[in-house]
């Protein structure tokens, strides 16, 4: 089952109106109005909201995660009562410390919304991804679709010649293919001739164009880290060459700002094997957050556990999977270990070629998380605070996801279905 959807038209409708006035004797002045008005300032959010209230401006909205208030001002036009905002609050502010980075109209933006693009599949509206995109790209842009955040997939390497991943893989490493170790940002040395990556990466970052399908974070930057031959497999010791390079990133150098902030790894196996525990766990005290396909060797069964490594290990995020009625399907591997769940059933995403796939398994539901845990780090990047750390970023998947299944936490789908905007939200309201 492919299909490659057609993008939408919007068209804008523009009406002006003409008045022929013979004879204009006396022309009274405009009766003002009331204006919503965005005002950006630097500081201390409170001393800012003291500011406009001592400028006599009512106060709708407050976003201090981006330093910014929405205030009420009387005026004839919406210029006159941005500068009617400007100068009232720069009378106050300047005592209180505050600085003013911009002041503008709040303006209205009119559907076409993000979400309304055809190419979002229902994977995408199920972890509310869109809900984010909409909510906060009026605000910050790009970061609301991942900018800023660097997403290594360590898999069978990237198509980045597919239409919707093109320009968005700018590393590669590759362990898998050769004697040695290629390190290149020619992703060529990375490509994908196995069809697994290359969908795992749509899920992720596939662009929202209007045209097949989109991911989660369309605006994420992706490391094509090729730990896996073409026939699907990779010895433990390539992976972690693979999880050290992506940790590392293009410099080479641990703790930089290129080092890759999450690491999707749809991989694993039935055996706890130390090179990969200390891989993993390195990768953990380094900062990255690892998520991991909990596997496909369920049974059905909630007193048995099947958890792969790594997926298994309490430094990694572990993801099951679940189809589009948030039902477990019996191959998902359950256990104490499962963390969160997400669709992997029937998803649809990119595949070599320029092509299209259906795919199924933990493996599918992995790249919906990666995609979430990239979207609150870029929108903690936003509104200049520092990214989470895992235990945090566990948290506000965990304490947000929607229950499933048995009420609480249960072995088949650990704390419930992620929820891509609940999570940010609560992630933005941390320190």
């Amino acid at each position: 089952m492919f299909r490659q959807l057609k993008p939408g038209t919007v068209l804008a409708i523009g009406i002006v109106l003409l008045m022929l006035v013979q004879i204009v004797p006396v022309m009274a002045a405009p009766a003002p109005s009331s204006y919503r008005v965005i005002i950006g300032y630097s500081g201390d959010p409170s001393q800012a909201k003291l500011a406009a209230k001592a400028a006599g401006f009512k106060i709708l909205r407050e976003l201090d995660a981006f330093n910014a208030i929405v205030v009420e001002v009387k005026g004839v036009s919406p210029g006159d009562a941005v500068e009617k905002a400007r100068k009232g609050f720069e009378q106050h502010a300047k005592v209180r410390g505050i600085g003013i980075r911009y002041v503008e109209p709040d303006r209205k933006l009119y559907a076409f919304a993000l979400s309304d693009s055809p190419d979002i599949q229902w994977d995408i509206f199920m972890v509310n991804a869109p809900a984010v995109w909409d909510t906060y790209y009026p605000y910050v842009g790009d970061y609301a679709l991942g900018y800023g955040v660097q997403v290594a997939v360590l898999d069978t390497g990237i198509d980045y010649t597919h239409p919707e991943l093109y320009g968005k893989v700018v590393w590669c490493v590759n362990t898998a293919d050769y004697p040695w170790i290629v390190v290149s940002s020619n992703p060529w040395y990375c490509r994908d001739v196995n069809g697994h990556g290359t969908h795992v990466a749509g899920t992720i970052a596939a662009a929202l164009d209007g045209t097949g399908v989109a991911g989660v974070a369309p605006a994420v930057t992706l490391y094509a880290i090729k730990v896996l031959s073409n026939s699907g497999s990779g010895y433990i010791s390539d992976i972690a060459y693979g999880i050290y390079y992506a940790v590392a990133g293009p410099d080479g150098v641990v703790g930089t700002w290129d080092d890759a902030e999450v690491l999707s790894m749809s991989l694993g196996g039935p055996t706890d094997d130390p090179l990969l525990s200390d891989a993993t766990y390195w990768a953990y005290q380094n900062g990255a957050i690892i998520v991991a396909a909990a596997g496909n060797e369920g049974d059905g069964d909630p007193t048995t556990d099947e958890v792969a490594y790594p997926a298994k290990y309490p430094w990694v995020i572990a993801v099951a999977a679940v189809d589009a009625n948030g039902d477990s399907p019996t191959w998902s591997s359950e256990g104490p270990e499962v963390d969160v769940a997400a669709p992997g059933v029937d998803i649809l995403s990119t595949y070599p070629r320029g092509d299209y796939a259906v795919l199924s398994g933990t493996s599918m539901a992995t790249p919906h998380v990666s995609g979430v845990v990239a979207l609150i780090q870029a929108l903690r990047i936003a509104s200049g605070k520092a990214p989470l750390t895992f235990e945090e970023v566990y948290d506000a998947l965990t304490t947000t996801a929607i229950d499933l299944g048995p009420a609480g936490f249960d072995n088949f789908t650990g704390y419930g279905l992620v929820d891509a905007y609940a999570a940010v939200n609560y992630a933005l309201q941390l320190p």
